[in-house]
Order: C-alpha cells, then structure tokens, then sequence
C-alpha cells in the first residue's frame, strides 16, 4: 500500500481530531491522545513537503501566521478556558518556527556551524515562547529535510528525536501516563514510509478545508462541550 501526501494529511487530522476530541469531551480516556500523538510526526513531513515543492516560501508562513493568530483565542479557550493564556501557543505557531529551519537549514548549506548555532537558538525561542511541544517540530522537520534523500535515514533521525523528547518529559517529572502516551507518536513515522511521492487528489477548495479544519474543529468542540452532552460534563 503507497500513500499519497492527501491520504498522509487526511490521516495526520483525522488523529489530530480525535486527540482533540479526546481532551475536550473524554478526558478520562487515554486512547484519544495516545492515537493523537501521531499527527505531529505526519504534519512535520508534509510541512518539508510542502516547504519543498511550494513555489513562495514567503507565502506559505503567512499562510501559517495568520490562522495561527485566528486559531490561538479558539485553542485557548479549549485548553484553558480562557480567551488569552501565555502557557502555550496553538501548534501551528510551532510549524511556523519549524518552516523557519527548514529556510535557515536551505540558505546556510555547507556552513555547518552558523547553521548549527541559528537552528538552537530557533529551538530556544520555540521554548521561551512556549508553543506547543517545543523544541520537537522544528527536529522533526530537520529530520525530514536532512533525510530527504533516504526516507529511512529521515524517519530514523525523527524517532531519535521523539525519543529524545518523551525521555525529557519523563526526566522533567510529568505524569508517567503522559509519558507513557508519548510513546506512542513514533507509530506516526510508519505511514511515512509508505509515501509514493505523489500529491494525490489536490484543489483550492481540498486546501482551503485542510487549513481551515485547524480553526474550525476547534471551535466545534468549544460548542459540543458547553452544550455538557458528553460525560463527565453532562454532570456539572
């Protein structure tokens, strides 16, 4: 079986979706966001993708920027209940660092040291600005783009650095269940190898829908939520 980057990305939100679904209605049940944690790894793929065969870079992080910005009220009010919160920032604020990379890794090719130097402080400003998963996306995509050439190579540079940051999270003291849960996005590199290379079915509309499915399922569990019929909220 050979995956298209549609099915790829149909999959990266479907799991997306339902680890979202998971923290809003069910957050009792840990299969939701085991089965979450593997859209990151798959977004970060077609992000090199993306970043590869996009005709204007410039373009493609406004496009980030701005739903990103729409998107961040909606996220924090799913995850904190409140308007504004400075705890962490929606995810595509995170691909938007990691696109930023990928440019510093393509325009300082062969100067390996300033290369290595901008792409940690990116990873540092990732974290002081606390955007979701940190350091990890903008590795991921490195990964990628480093393995471009040997898909094998790439998927193993990525599962390092996702083992890397469930071993951090599990020296940093959180909960052994979230740790035990970040286990599982490996599993997201699995798809990648079956990539064909090809676009597979592709329109203005199919790319409309894909970046406003961020925003909009957001805000679709916000309302299921408050309408409490969904257990443990149906109680309260």
């Amino acid at each position: 079986m050979r995956l298209s980057s549609f099915a790829l990305r149909l999959l990266a939100l479907v799991c997306m979706m339902v680890d979202h679904a998971g923290l809003a209605l069910f957050p009792s049940t840990g299969l939701f966001r085991c089965i979450g944690r593997l859209a990151l790894p798959l977004y970060c793929f077609l992000l090199v993708q993306g970043y590869i065969h996009t005709r204007d870079v410039r373009a493609y992080a406004r496009r980030l920027l701005l739903l990103a910005i729409v998107s961040e009220i909606p996220f924090d009010l799913l995850i904190f209940a409140r308007m504004a919160s400075g705890a962490e920032q929606n995810i595509l604020f995170s691909l938007l660092l990691a696109l930023l990379s990928l440019v510093i890794a393509d325009t300082h090719r062969g100067k390996a040291l300033p290369c290595a130097l901008m792409e940690m402080g990116l990873c540092l400003v990732a974290m002081a600005a606390r955007v979701s998963f940190g350091w990890l996306p903008i590795a991921l995509c490195l990964s990628f783009y480093y393995g471009m050439t040997s898909r094998p190579k790439g998927v193993l540079l990525a599962a390092c650095s996702l083992l890397l940051y469930t071993a951090m999270l599990w020296l940093s003291g959180v909960a052994q269940s979230w740790v035990l849960v970040s286990l599982c996005a490996p599993l997201g590199l699995v798809p990648v190898l079956f990539y064909n290379g090809k676009r597979g079915p592709a329109s203005p509309v199919l790319k409309l829908m894909f970046y406003a499915a961020y925003p909009l399922h957001i805000v679709l569990l916000l309302v299921l939520r408050g309408m409490r019929i969904f257990p443990p909220y149906f109680l309260h």
